[in-house]
Parts: structure tokens; C-alpha cells; sequence
């Protein structure tokens, strides 16, 4: 490891639970040693020793590894730790999170919002916890997807202890990831740092089901005051599993009553990346077989919408977003959550200016 890594990961164990420290501009170019104790350098390289032991990658803040959306945030850890995988997918990412003591209803809604999204090429984020968390992974799983579960204790432990097996899958498919040194417990004081890398690691938070303490909603309104899109599942008046949920929309977080509304609500603010991302999988993605679309699809897995926009777009030259909306006869939020979907399926390629063409 560089002198800069190193440097990195004897801030990290420096600064556990201490975002003081962390914060800009001490964070933004390389760490001062006069903030390093005595004897800093041994532990950190110990500290490296003993991750690459147990398989897991120290992520540090300068490294093209280090996943962006959280770089740009008020308060990047230092250093990650991995059990898993971070690629270059995940910088299209949704958190979903709630309720620990969830109702059957908000785990199957969980799940499934996971599941669509997965399928639709968003990595999904959340924190292993019982309930909402669990069910998040687990759908994002089936979806065939890409997951990343948040610890609020080191990466060499696991908590709670039952979901040894989901983390496994998790870092299979994903990434289990913690910014707290090995060894460190999942005491109550590390939830709410862990629940900012939750928000941060995103472009937007749903939360499914809270109660009116949950520490849910604390994710909630760290993504609201880092910029980023909040939405809420609603649900019945008066249960106290919906009263968190049902409150955030009472103060301007977006309805959330399934993926569509997801993409839809980010699908503006989304278009560069889900293009950087688009074009990534491209170049990796095998060539398709003799009959398929470019992206693996059949015309009757697409919805309406989508047909309609691939049944308006030219193969050269380019149709503007306007233009293409009036031809296809589909609303702007609509046209735009569509094409990002295409986009994401290798089907349509954008260009300069906000214009459009078929892919392949």
C-alpha cells in the first residue's frame, strides 16, 4: 500500500464514531500527520495485515474505487472496508430501508420494489438489519441484481448474527461493506454513522415502513439534507408500523408505490450516469444471440411505453426528447424513466444535446 494509503487507513483508525475529524477540508487532500497519534503507522499497516487475512479490500478516499455519489458527500469516510465487490454499476444505486419489526406486507413490498429495480439495473443499498433491510437484499438478490449491506460494526463481524448466510450471497452478488475498524461491535452509537453511508451511497432513499422513532427516518433526512430524492411507501391511517412513512409524505417526500415511480422521479436527475453506465455494460456485455434485442429483451418484454418510444426512433442521426415525447405520444416524466430503462437494456444510445437513437 502507498505512504497516501497508509496514511488513509491511520486516519480511519484515528477517527472511529468521530465525524469531526473527518470532515472537509481535513478529508480533501491528503491527511495531516499531525492528526495521526503516536505510533499510527504500525496499526495502520497491522490494520491492512490483518484485512487481507480475512479477504477483505481497504477502499481509501483517493482510490477510483471509492464509489463517487459518496466521495462527493459532506462526510466521506476515510477508508471502506469490502467483503465483496465495488464496481462501476453501483454508481446507479436506491437505498430501500424500514422497519426492523416489519408487517409480512412491508416486507413482500420491500422485496419487491428490490426486485424491480434490480431488474432494471439499479444496485440496491441497505443495512442487513432485520425486516425491511433483509427483504430489501433478499429481493434485490432474486432480481438477479446487485446488492450492498452497510454494517454498523466491523466487516470481520456480522449483525445480527442470523444473516451470516444472506451476507455471504450479498458479497457474492455485491459488496458487505463498513467504514469501522475490524473488531468493532455493533454498539448503538454506530447506527446513525452507519445509516448516512446508507443515504449517501445513493441517489435516492426509500423507506418502506417506519415507526414514528425509527431510525429510518434519520436516513431519510440525512438523504434530504444531502440533496438527495426521499420517497416513502404509504400506508393505512393509525398502524404504527406506517406513522414514520405516512409523516414523510405529510412533509414533501415523494409517493412511492413501486419502481416505476421510482425511475420516474429519478430519471432527470440520472440520465449522464445511466448513459456512463449504459455504455459500460456495452462494451462488457457478450454478444446477443441470433433473434434477441441488444440488451437480451424480446419485444414482448417491453411495456407499452417502451415499444411505443422504440417504435418512434430513428437508427441514425438522432431524435430530440421533445420531438421524440409528441411522436410516441408519452408524458415527459414517462419518456424519461422509459429511456433511461433502454438505455439500461443496451437499446437505445443517447447523444449530444439530449437526442436519442436505436442501439443496434
Amino acid at each position: 500500500m502507498s505512504d497516501s494509503a497508509l496514511r488513509w487507513v491511520g486516519l480511519a483508525l484515528a477517527s472511529p464514531g468521530r465525524p469531526g475529524l473527518r470532515r472537509r477540508p481535513v478529508v480533501t487532500a491528503e491527511p495531516d500527520l499531525e492528526l495521526l497519534p503516536q505510533g499510527w503507522e504500525a496499526g495502520a499497516r497491522s490494520e491492512i495485515e490483518r484485512a487481507r487475512r480475512i479477504g477483505v479490500t481497504l477502499v481509501t478516499l483517493q482510490e477510483d474505487g471509492y464509489p463517487p455519489l459518496l466521495r462527493a458527500s459532506s462526510d466521506p469516510p476515510p477508508v471502506l472496508y469490502v467483503r465483496g465487490r465495488l464496481e462501476a454499476d453501483d454508481r446507479l444505486a436506491v437505498s430501500i430501508v424500514g422497519a426492523r419489526r416489519a408487517t409480512a406486507q412491508g416486507e413482500r413490498t420491500a422485496s419487491r420494489l428490490a426486485e424491480d429495480l434490480a431488474r432494471r439495473g439499479f444496485t440496491i443499498v441497505s443495512g442487513l438489519a432485520r425486516g425491511i433491510d433483509a427483504a430489501a437484499h433478499r429481493g434485490a438478490l432474486e432480481g438477479g441484481g446487485r446488492t450492498i449491506a452497510v454494517l454498523g460494526c466491523g466487516i470481520d463481524r456480522v449483525y445480527p448474527r442470523e444473516h451470516a448466510r444472506l451476507a455471504e450471497a450479498i458479497a457474492g452478488r455485491g459488496a458487505v461493506i463498513s467504514e469501522l475498524p475490524l473488531g468493532s461491535a455493533p454498539l448503538k452509537q454506530n447506527f446513525p454513522e452507519r445509516n448516512r453511508l446508507i443515504a449517501w451511497l445513493s441517489w435516492a432513499t426509500v423507506v418502506v415502513e417506519a415507526a414514528r422513532d425509527s431510525g429510518s427516518l434519520i436516513t431519510g433526512r440525512l438523504a434530504a439534507d444531502e440533496g438527495r430524492m426521499v420517497l416513502a411507501v404509504p400506508g393505512p391511517v393509525g398502524e404504527p408500523t406506517t406513522e414514520g412513512t405516512n409523516g414523510l409524505l405529510r412533509q414533501g417526500a415523494a409517493c412511492c408505490r413501486g419502481a416505476d415511480d421510482v425511475t420516474e422521479d429519478l430519471a432527470p436527475q440520472i440520465v449522464e450516469t445511466a448513459a456512463a453506465v449504459s455504455a459500460t455494460r456495452r462494451l462488457s456485455r457478450p454478444a446477443p444471440a441470433d433473434g434477441d434485442a441488444p440488451g437480451g429483451r424480446t419485444a414482448k418484454d417491453l411495456t407499452a411505453d417502451q415499444r411505443r418510444i422504440l417504435g418512434a426512433l430513428p437508427p441514425t442521426r438522432g431524435i430530440g426528447a421533445e420531438e421524440l415525447g409528441a411522436a410516441c405520444e408519452v408524458p415527459p416524466g414517462r419518456l424519461l424513466a422509459a429511456l433511461l430503462e433502454l438505455e439500461l437494456q443496451g437499446l437505445v444510445r443517447p447523444l449530444p444535446g439530449r437526442r436519442f437513437i436505436r442501439s443496434g
